[in-house]
């Protein structure tokens, strides 16, 4: 797993508030057509995964976070800017 440093725009942590703000923007009645479904859908695939575990008081928000994190991926490597793609 990469692991990017607080401020880079790839930090899991980052990536867990604008999914959070796109689930809440989704609530909405008539949401914006622009949210970024993709990032909702991982959130709540990955909480209802933790859900499904046997010690899932024990998960963290940050845990939820790594593990729900598009950003890892090598499409996204130009938006690092820690160097945790390594470069």
């Amino acid at each position: 797993m990469i692991v990017h440093q607080p401020g880079c725009m790839l930090d899991s942590v980052h990536w867990f508030r604008h999914a959070v703000a796109a689930a809440g923007r989704l609530a909405q009645e008539e949401p914006d057509p622009h949210t970024d479904r993709m990032s909702v859908m991982s959130l709540t695939d990955t909480l209802a995964h933790f859900a499904e575990l046997e010690d899932w008081d024990t998960v963290t928000l940050r845990d939820v976070a790594n593990h729900a994190t598009l950003m890892n991926q090598e499409r996204f490597k130009h938006m690092c800017t820690c160097g945790g793609f390594g470069g």
